[in-house]
Order: C-alpha cells, then sequence, then structure tokens
C-alpha cells in the first residue's frame, strides 16, 4: 500500500480510529509536534497493539502517545548505556589485536627474517598475505532438542551442510577496505591520517585501528594466525570459564565480537535498540553460556524442552541478552554489577510511565523475562 504524507490533524483522526485515547487540548497532541510520527509510533507502537483478530491494527484500549514516548526514551537511554560499554570494549580489542599481532609475528614466528620483522610496521609489509590465515574452514550448526547449541569445525568439507569460511574473500575485501578508508580519511582531511602519510609514507596497524569499524577489526580477527588468535584470547581473560577446545574457542570468540559489531551498527545509526535481532549462533559449552540462558537442562537427565521453552531461551540468544552476556566478558564483578544497576533504573523508570502494559511485556519483547540479571553472573 502506498504511504503518503499526513498532515498532523490526519494523524490525529487516524490513531483515534485505531482506539488510541488523545484528548482535545492535551499534551498527548503535542507529541506529534515534537517527534517525528514514524519514529514514535511506527517505531513503538508493537507492544501497545491489540493481538485479536481484527484486520485493522487497534490499540489496546488506554493506550497514550505518552506511553509510546516512555518507550522511545526507554530505548534511547538503553541504546546510551550499552554503546558506552560498547565503544570501551572495541578499545580493547583494537589494542590487543595489535599487540598479539606483533608478539607472535616480531617475537614467535620463526618464518619471519630480521628484514621482515624491521619493517613490520608499515602497511606495505604487515598487509602482505604471508601474515594470515587464509584456509578455508567448515563448521557445522547444530541446536538439538535439549534447546544446546553446538559447532563442529573442519578443515574439509564435511560433505553435510555446514558454512563455510572462505578466509581468501574475508582478506580480499579487508584489504580493500582498508585503502578505500585510508583514501576516505586523506580526502576528508583527517589531519592525524593526512600528515602520518606524507610524513612517513605508511601507515602502521596501531594508527591504522583508530579509523577501522569494529566489523573491520572482527575481520581482521578472523584472518589471523591460531597463534595470534590464541595469545589474543588469553590476554583478554575470555577464557578462564572453560576451554573447549582451540578451534571453538575462537570461532565462538569471533562470534561475540560479531555480536558487538551488530549492536554497536545499531548504536551508531540511532535505529530502534530495544528490540534488535540478532542471528549468531554462540555454543552453549563456550563461557557457559548456556548455563547463563532460561530452562537450561542437562542432557542427562534425558528432560526435554518443550517449544515454549526452547522458544525462550532463543529470545534470550537472540535479543539484548546476547549483547549483555558478550561484554559481561569482559568485565569484572563491579562493571557488570554497575551494568545491571543501570539497566534496572531504565526498566523501573520505564514501568512508572506504563498504565496500558506491565513492564513484564516489554521484557518479553525483548527476551528478557526471566532472571537475567542473576543468571549473567552466575559460574
Amino acid at each position: 500500500m502506498e504511504k503518503y504524507f499526513s498532515v498532523h490533524s490526519d494523524r490525529i483522526k487516524i490513531l483515534r480510529s485505531r482506539n488510541m485515547t488523545i484528548p482535545n487540548a492535551s499534551e498527548e497532541k503535542d507529541l506529534l509536534k515534537k517527534y517525528n510520527y514514524y519514529n514514535l509510533v511506527n517505531a513503538y507502537k508493537d507492544p501497545f497493539l491489540y493481538q485479536g483478530s481484527s484486520s485493522v491494527e487497534k490499540y489496546i484500549t488506554g493506550t497514550k502517545l505518552s506511553e509510546l514516548e516512555a518507550l522511545l526514551v526507554f530505548d534511547s537511554n538503553l541504546r546510551l548505556i550499552f554503546l558506552k560499554e560498547i565503544l570501551r570494549v572495541e578499545e580493547i580489542i583494537k589494542n590487543q589485536i595489535v599487540q598479539s599481532f606483533y608478539n607472535y609475528h616480531l617475537n614467535g614466528n620463526p618464518d619471519n627474517t630480521e628484514v621482515e620483522r624491521s619493517i613490520l610496521h608499515r602497511d606495505s609489509e604487515y598487509l602482505r598475505r604471508k601474515y594470515y590465515d587464509l584456509s578455508t574452514s567448515y563448521s557445522v550448526y547444530n541446536n538439538d532438542e535439549y534447546g544446546i547449541v553446538s559447532t563442529a569445525v573442519h578443515t574439509a568439507h564435511p560433505r553435510v551442510k555446514c558454512s563455510t569460511l572462505d578466509r581468501h574473500s574475508v582478506y580480499d575485501n579487508y584489504i580493500s577496505t582498508v585503502y578505500r578508508t585510508l583514501g576516505q580519511q586523506r580526502r576528508n582531511q583527517n589531519d592525524s591520517i593526512k600528515s602520518y602519510l606524507e610524513q612517513h609514507g605508511y601507515m602502521p596497524m596501531w594508527i591504522l585501528m583508530n579509523v577501522l569499524t569494529f566489523g573491520n577489526v572482527s575481520h581482521l580477527f578472523t584472518l589471523q594466525k591460531k597463534d595470534v588468535q590464541l595469545h589474543m584470547i588469553k590476554t583478554l581473560g575470555i577464557n578462564n570459564y572453560s576451554h573447549i577446545s582451540d578451534d571453538l574457542d575462537i570461532i565462538n570468540t569471533s562470534r561475540i565480537f560479531q555480536v558487538l559489531s551488530l549492536f554497536r551498527n545499531t548504536c551508531a545509526h540511532n535505529e530502534r535498540f530495544y528490540l534488535t535481532k540478532i542471528r549468531v549462533p554462540i555454543d552453549d559449552a563456550y563461557m557457559g553460556f548456556g548455563q547463563k540462558l532460561p530452562h537450561s537442562v542437562n542432557p542427562a537427565s534425558r528432560r526435554r524442552l518443550n517449544k515454549s521453552q526452547k522458544g525462550k531461551r532463543l529470545n534470550a540468544r537472540q535479543g539484548i541478552y546476547s549483547l549483555v552476556f558478550s561484554l559481561s566478558l569482559f568485565m569484572d564483578k563491579q562493571q557488570l554489577n554497575n551494568l545491571i544497576k543501570e539497566i534496572h533504573s531504565e526498566f523501573k523508570t520505564l514501568d512508572k510511565k506504563l498504565n496500558t502494559i506491565s513492564i513484564n511485556e516489554i521484557e518479553r519483547y525483548m527476551g528478557m523475562n526471566f532472571n537475567w540479571h542473576e543468571l549473567i553472573k552466575s559460574k
């Protein structure tokens, strides 16, 4: 159906016809002047819609625009809370990937010559193929009747349905991105980049990190030699819960970076945050993730999950809780407690402003309608 522009009074009529409460001469009417209609109504109406069989969307009786505004503010505040933490972790990861790369190639890799080591700070050297793992690998994903996600990694095609990681293509795309980004920085008159290139004629990796996106850095991690990846994981301290295998630790750490990158993009583009859904299958065994999800079971008990229980676990996996888990891997106990308090504070503030629906409904939409604040701290 074509969408035509509607004037202020027409929008009020439309909302009233859909059962929204908008009294005359009220602050509720003024909210449509304060906000872009799409950003307020279309983005935040879902929890307030009547779920009956009507062919035309209807709002639950009593719904007001101020409730949608409260949800918008809640979403904006959550976005800022998480963006702050993602940026902190991003800086840690960027620094550590540089440290681990040079630790290995300057001190641990016997295949590198003295000449290569002496010029490894130059992009003409450290971007060469020889410093990266360009092999192809395959992974098989499984979500069983207990709701347990696991991955098997293969170096040869297993002749079953699998995901293929073509590192040659990842490398080619990464190199193209690097030089395109540097070119854009020079054209945009980024003084630090421009002056360094003009003065030295090359760009060190530790300066390059400042202009690469989190997604670029995630791909860079994927390309590293296994020794570099394992050194990075160990130094970051994100394998201190339990060790699965080197390959699975690496692939799941890569997935953690993907989670962080996807949510960072949502924050950076100022998109609706609280309902963000991702499909990055972190293994249950990785850092005890499965035990931190609702309805965790031990397969030895032979108790299978029903459809509702599996759905609840899936919603938690695909929603903001996966971001909470990913960030928790880079936090000490106090930092995690502070994050939980900030999130709780926003839920409490929103709860006070909701009349038509309960805060439990928002938590359900988010996939956080369980004791997540206790499970995330469990060992």
